[in-house]
């Protein structure tokens, strides 16, 4: 019964009968396509929902349905990667309860309902070694980048970007999250902001947050969504969601994905170019460039003086916001070692700006906040040990998975000193998993 639900059936084996013109035949989908790629493309109702609860709701409906199925959950003996990760959700929430001065009882859920939650897909992908091909996931993708295009043509030029209150989320309504504040960390993911109303960028264009939490995590998304599209040998389909991608990016303004994704980019050409031309012509490349940038005093100057340009044109857009983040760094990375932790302090610190919640000691980072702050050294331990073995799983199976899935783990690697991963976030290593390049 697994094969008939999760492998492809004989009227699928064939690429040309996926797709009837633009849209995907629904019936040449196996089932697990079926639901991920639902899943995606109701992006929108999940942010409508809640996101903070998403992850639970899919561990939920899975748990059913196998049961209403198979009258059991179906799942082998947990890899180390599942086993690290749980116990990661378990010490964020032990942390919690030691530190905190009143324990929530949705805080101290959080944990479990993010990284423990994801960490159940994860075993449940991996029982089931459930596969997903390229072509319908980048489908349901550029479906959701054409909704983002359009839902920002309807605030920008029709509506002119109001400045309104923002309604609740359907948790939020059920849960009484109070009203919207934008300077509360609560009030992130409890409530429907499509665009950031305090906050504009250059030009006087909004940061648009779209159908997530946060103009970040959209960035990731879209970030996802257009490497995945680049590896679609179809350019006439892959072109034009990379050219919308990359709008969307400047629209959400994230500075840590502006900075990033060129060089996650540069490494998918190196990479292409040294399969395609060999490792001749990436050595013959690097020796040029080397001589070139080392021995060539005026190109040398230009390129110092076009990254010391560079560095300081970012710091200095939302220059505040960038001041604010390097003294959280700053005192963040002084606390850890003043005071190092085991378990970690579970919660943010005090605010370096009275009154603003996100400028909190722990915030703003993922590896000094989220980890080595918040988590402890042991909890820091319990990550990089699912990390590296997640790494080694996919590493496996690296001859039939895309660049994207390797590639949007540098992508998050690289912005994760900079930046912290909500619960959407969680959902793209997951789908990395699943994602298989050939058919099968």
């Amino acid at each position: 019964m697994r094969q008939q639900i999760f492998a492809p059936t004989p009227n699928n084996q064939d690429s040309h009968v996926l797709f009837q013109g633009i849209w995907l035949r629904w019936q040449a989908l196996t089932h697990a396509e079926r639901v991920v790629c639902m899943g995606i493309i109701l992006i929108p109702i999940w942010w409508v929902i809640g996101w903070g609860v998403v992850l639970f709701l899919w561990v939920t409906t899975i748990t059913i349905y196998e049961f209403s199925v198979y009258q059991r959950v179906r799942l082998s003996k947990p890899s180390i990667e599942v086993i690290a990760i749980a116990l990661f959700a378990f010490n964020s929430a032990i942390a919690y309860i030691l530190n905190s001065p009143e324990v929530v009882p949705r805080a101290l859920l959080n944990p479990f309902l993010t990284w423990g939650c994801g960490g159940l897909l994860l075993w449940y992908i991996q029982s089931n070694q459930i596969r997903l091909r390229l072509q319908v996931v980048a489908w349901a993708f550029s479906l959701i980048i054409c909704m983002m295009l359009i839902w920002w043509v309807f605030f920008h030029f029709v509506l002119s970007e109001p400045n309104f209150i923002p309604p609740r989320t359907l948790y939020a309504v059920i849960f009484d999250k109070g009203a919207y504040n934008p300077s509360k960390l609560g009030s992130v993911g409890n409530f429907l902001v499509p665009y950031m109303m305090s906050d504009n960028g250059f030009g006087g264009l909004r940061r648009y947050t779209f159908f997530l939490p946060h103009p970040t995590t959209t960035s990731f998304v879209i970030g996802f969504a257009g490497l995945i599209a680049l590896d679609i040998k179809n350019r006439y389909w892959s072109l034009p969601i990379v050219a919308g991608c990359t709008f969307l990016m400047i629209i959400c303004q994230a500075r840590n994905s502006w900075v990033a994704l060129p060089i996650v980019l540069i490494i998918r050409w190196l990479f292409i170019a040294g399969k395609t031309k060999g490792l001749t012509f990436i050595l013959v490349l690097s020796t040029i460039l080397s001589f070139t940038t080392l021995c060539v005093p005026t190109m040398t100057d230009w390129i110092i003086e076009t990254r010391t340009n560079t560095v300081e044109a970012t710091s200095n857009f939302r220059k505040d916001s960038t001041e604010i983040r390097n003294l959280i760094y700053q005192r963040t990375w002084e606390n850890v070692i003043e005071e190092p932790s085991l378990i970690g302090h579970g919660i943010n610190g005090t605010s370096v700006q009275p009154g603003y919640e996100f400028a909190a000691l722990g915030t703003e980072s993922f590896i000094l906040g989220t980890l080595l702050y918040k988590s402890g050294f042991l909890g820091t331990g319990l990550f990089l040990t699912y990390f590296v073995f997640f790494l080694a799983s996919l590493y496996k199976t690296r001859s039939n998975k895309p660049a994207c899935c390797f590639l949007v783990l540098l992508y998050l690697g690289l912005t994760s000193p900079v930046t912290e991963f909500d619960a959407p976030v969680i959902f793209i290593p997951l789908i990395s998993t699943m994602l298989y390049q050939k058919q099968f």
